[in-house]
């Protein structure tokens, strides 16, 4: 199990959050936050990220974990920049809960990335599992502790991070990723079967998926096709989809411990639902701006002010 404290850090302190994920990098510092599409490209001996390499041919994509761990330095870099953060500072980021609690030994990725991010105006890198941001900033907005515990899901690009966490005990009971979920087969299955006559599922990169699904809409030439229903109708049917399958996962390794009263649904999949999931015997909360909930709570966390 992992705790959760009330602070990591003393509170008030110099925080720069760059919680890179296989879609975006969200960025949070003082009262800014950003995100910046993970794309990058390589023009002669310059590494373009963001928008920029997305739109230009031969951009590539984070796929793997191992390449997500490579190009943090990278991110945390450019949101520096985009943020124009001053002074010594904390770092905050996140890696899939999964590969967090595998990884987070001596010689693993987890003091790895920590020992490369820190230098220059970083002072301490504090890594924290993604999918307890989430949690951690649902705690701090709620008026009270929820009675029992409570179910997050952060629904990703192409991870469904899953975490069954006990705000009494402040302790994860059960933490998961799901590979090759998310926000891409979302896409793949169930938006892109709605919009066929539109786009034909070849036509697309995975991150260029997500950018269409964040844009709303498809263009060719002069012709702008509005497809928002259909993306909030494919959300919907996947995150039932999802939530079925979290159900089998936790009975088959929690058990009779798997009970909570209600779900909190984060991350940029989240943000597909529009404020609106119908739900019939539990309650389901979809957090504010929920692409940025991780990295809200991961400031929490590590005392940023």
């Amino acid at each position: 199990m992992f705790p959760i404290n009330d602070t990591i850090r003393e509170a008030n302190m110099n925080v720069l959050v760059c919680d890179l994920g296989f879609s975006s990098a969200k960025w949070i510092y003082g009262e800014r936050k950003g995100r910046i599409i993970s794309a990058f490209r390589y023009d002669g001996d310059n590494l373009l990220i963001g928008e920029e390499a997305l739109l230009s041919s031969g951009s590539s994509y984070l796929k793997t974990m191992e390449e997500l761990g490579r190009y943090y330095p990278v991110f945390v870099e450019h949101c520096q920049q985009i943020a124009e953060t001053s002074g010594e500072m904390v770092l905050a980021v996140g890696l899939p809960y999964s590969y967090w609690l595998e990884q987070n030994k001596p010689g693993g990725a987890v003091p790895a990335i920590a020992k490369a991010l820190s230098g220059g105006a970083i002072s301490d890198v504090a890594v924290f599992p993604q999918g307890l941001g989430g949690i951690r900033d649902y705690l701090d907005q709620a008026s009270e502790r929820p009675d029992g515990n409570v179910l997050g899901i952060d629904i990703g690009f192409n991870t469904v991070i899953v975490t069954l966490f006990s705000p009494a005990r402040r302790q994860i009971i059960y933490g998961k990723t799901l590979n090759k979920r998310g926000v891409h087969q979302m896409a793949t299955s169930f938006l892109l079967p709605r919009i066929k006559n539109l786009a034909p599922s070849g036509t697309f990169t995975p991150v260029e998926i997500a950018f269409l699904i964040e844009k709303g809409y498809l263009q060719y030439g002069f012709e702008r096709h509005d497809v928002t229903r259909e993306i909030h109708e494919a959300g919907v049917a996947y995150v039932e989809h999802i939530l079925k399958d979290v159900q089998g996962e936790l009975q088959a390794h929690v058990g009779m411990h798997a009970d909570f009263n209600r779900v909190l649904l984060f991350g940029g999949g989240a943000a597909l639902l529009k404020d609106d999931f119908p739900a019939k015997n539990i309650e389901v909360v979809i957090l504010p701006e929920p692409e940025f909930a991780n990295a809200r709570g991961f400031l929490s966390l590590a005392g940023g002010k």
